[in-house]
């Protein structure tokens, strides 16, 4: 018999998954009409949903279910629905905390300035989602127990989770390299605290290969909406490179709606890499190829490392979640 999940009960309530996961986790914070609630705990009782602890059977973290982790997020609701990266590290933050017994997590939202006059109480610990120095100034002293994701402060005194971004920009420009691409753009975002690391390392790998041309590098939002806007631009302005990494599935997916409304064929008139392999890059025509990004499970490895500390450890721990290229058709075959 099937086990029912989190993302059965959200299809069949016609919500999304976060929307679930934070209604089973009874998070008092969460804004949702009450009848959005009901069906969800409805639906959820229809299907048998357990949580992981229940079907293991015991509880596989040591630390009491009176624990109250806070979750604090650069993002507003909106902003979260629409990045599937930053809602799936929450979602895996959910499960872990349903994993381990825990029925309550907090969650407040900053805008990416921060707030100085934040005062953060009634917790054990908290989890950090994103941000920079400026911004989480306000945070890092009033909380004994932090840990962040997707961005560490100061790795030899708080724990965090981040990805090897220059890897996987190596592993993707390495892969359209050896097919033999001589010209390779990037499109990416703007980030709170600067050059995000993607363009970064686009930049320092493209120029260890002497390959480097600024006039292919556009940096924008984003959102799928925004690929598809600057693909636009660039095909308006000609002399497309032949190849393109994308520093996000969405934008890689916008552009390539661009790319076929104008005829130009992807992998043989441009070769596509994309970055964190959402569910939907494997269904886009052509599939993309792309690094995936186990976000998910950068979420549930937070808790762990947030749970470990509560129960003890002084030493700060720094976890990289390894990355993999994913090949699809969206890249080609090697160049003739």
């Amino acid at each position: 018999m099937k086990v029912a999940t989190i993302r059965d009960i959200a299809t069949k309530a016609k919500v999304s998954s976060v929307t679930v996961s934070r209604v089973l986790n009874r998070d008092q914070s969460f804004s949702v009409s009450e009848e959005t609630r009901q069906r969800v705990l409805a639906i959820a009782e229809e299907l048998n949903y357990k949580t992981p602890r229940e079907r293991k059977g015991k509880n596989t973290i040591a630390v009491s279910n009176d624990a109250s982790i806070g979750t604090i997020i650069f993002l507003t609701e909106q902003q979260e629905e629409g990045d599937v990266y930053f809602s799936s590290i929450r979602e895996g933050i959910e499960k872990e905390c349903i994993a381990a017994g825990i029925t309550t997590t907090k969650v407040l939202r900053l805008s990416q300035y921060g707030n100085p006059d934040l005062v953060i109480n009634d917790v054990d610990g908290a989890i950090v989602i994103g941000g920079n120095l400026d911004n989480i100034t306000p945070i890092i002293h009033q909380v004994d127990h932090l840990v962040f994701v997707d961005y560490s402060p100061d790795y030899e005194t708080y724990d965090s989770v981040v990805v090897d971004f220059e890897r996987a920009t190596k592993l993707a420009l390495d892969h359209l390299i050896k097919l033999g691409h001589k010209e390779i753009g990037y499109m990416g975002g703007r980030q709170s605290y600067g050059k995000d690391e993607r363009h970064h390392y686009y930049e320092r790998i493209m120029k260890e290969h002497g390959l480097f041309d600024p006039k292919h590098i556009y940096i924008g939002d984003w959102y799928t909406t925004a690929g598809y806007n600057t693909m636009q631009q660039m095909i308006a302005k000609g002399s497309l490179p032949t190849a393109f990494f994308f520093g996000s599935d969405s934008l890689a997916i916008g552009a390539l709606r661009a790319l076929q409304e104008e005829g130009i064929r992807v992998p043989e008139n441009m070769a596509v890499v994309s970055f964190n392999d959402i569910p939907m890059s494997a269904y886009v025509n052509p599939p993309l190829t792309t690094v995936k990004v186990q976000s998910e499970m950068m979420g549930k490895m937070a808790v762990k490392l947030l749970l470990d500390q509560i129960n003890g450890r002084e030493i700060p721990v720094q976890v990289t979640i390894p990355e993999k290229l994913i090949i699809r058709e969206s890249c080609g075959f090697h160049l003739s």
